[in-house]
């Protein structure tokens, strides 16, 4: 399913032409719409906040329901009636056939209000994020596009979270977002850049030569929004670009933010 989409939007964005400043064709720009849309949720940092907004929703819940130890109401039969399915949870299952149940009921209390129970989807859980793209590459499609092109002796960088969204608000931040922008570096000479406005929805794709120093400030731009790992068409761009980046204060992926109001409950990622 992915191999086609990433065949056709490689054609595609092999396709601009930044000396004609031609329009893209319908069906070059429905396959980069897709691409771009595809790149973005597949992204080890889009996966990470997919967990963390799990965890965090899921653990917020839970220990709502179960606020003391008498609210926990599990069995010693349904849990020992579990098959386990691997090593670890055979002597997780051998220890609980040695408790009571009252051992066994404070012992999930804890594990529920602990600091070391994680949460996240599985890979089949992730994968079903494949069947939102359609939704995002048709928004993506209607947008307004500009195309940043960067000057002779110049590159832009890419990176493991190649296509991202920095946002003018500070929750509201995403593929559909209307305060969000796209930013996607295609090749080393093109770098897309989206507005998510309704007003510029205007399917058109304009050309925008950049200066020296605005690629470098993209280039670091897309330096602070990588994963764990930044690729360079040049060497000694890499090592300039690196040379004074804080690694001890990079952010992988954006946190979880809980707030209550009123019978609501928002979980945000700042």
């Amino acid at each position: 399913m992915t191999a086609i989409v990433d065949d056709k939007g490689i054609e595609a964005i092999r396709k601009i032409n930044t000396a004609t400043e031609a329009q893209l064709s319908d069906e070059d720009r429905s396959a980069l719409a897709f691409y771009t849309a595809l790149q973005f949720i597949r992204t080890p940092r889009h996966r990470e906040e997919t967990d963390k907004l799990l965890e965090a929703q899921t653990l917020y819940f839970m220990r709502k329901d179960l606020a003391s130890p008498d609210k926990v109401h599990m069995t010693k039969e349904q849990i020992l009636s579990h098959k386990p399915k691997n090593k670890h949870e055979e002597e997780a299952l051998k220890k609980i056939s040695e408790m009571t149940e009252k051992e066994i009921n404070s012992q999930l209390f804890q594990t529920i209000h602990g600091d070391d129970i994680r949460m996240g989807l599985t890979k089949t859980g992730h994968s079903k994020g494949i069947m939102k793209v359609e939704r995002h590459a048709k928004d993506l499609f209607e947008d307004q596009w500009l195309f940043l092109v960067a000057p002779l002796g110049t590159a832009f960088v890419t990176s493991d979270n190649p296509c991202f969204t920095i946002s003018t608000h500070g929750i509201l931040n995403g593929l559909r977002s209307p305060h969000s922008t796209v930013i996607f570096p295609l090749r080393p000479d093109v770098c897309i850049y989206i507005k998510i406005k309704p007003q510029m929805k205007s399917k058109t794709e304009h050309f925008l030569v950049l200066k020296e120093e605005e690629v470098e400030e993209m280039n670091r731009m897309i330096m602070a929004h990588a994963y764990e790992a930044v690729i360079a068409k040049d060497k000694h761009q890499l090592t300039r670009l690196v040379k004074d980046f804080d690694y001890k204060s990079h952010r992988k992926s954006r946190d979880v933010k809980i707030s209550e109001k009123g019978p609501y409950v928002a979980f945000t990622l700042q």
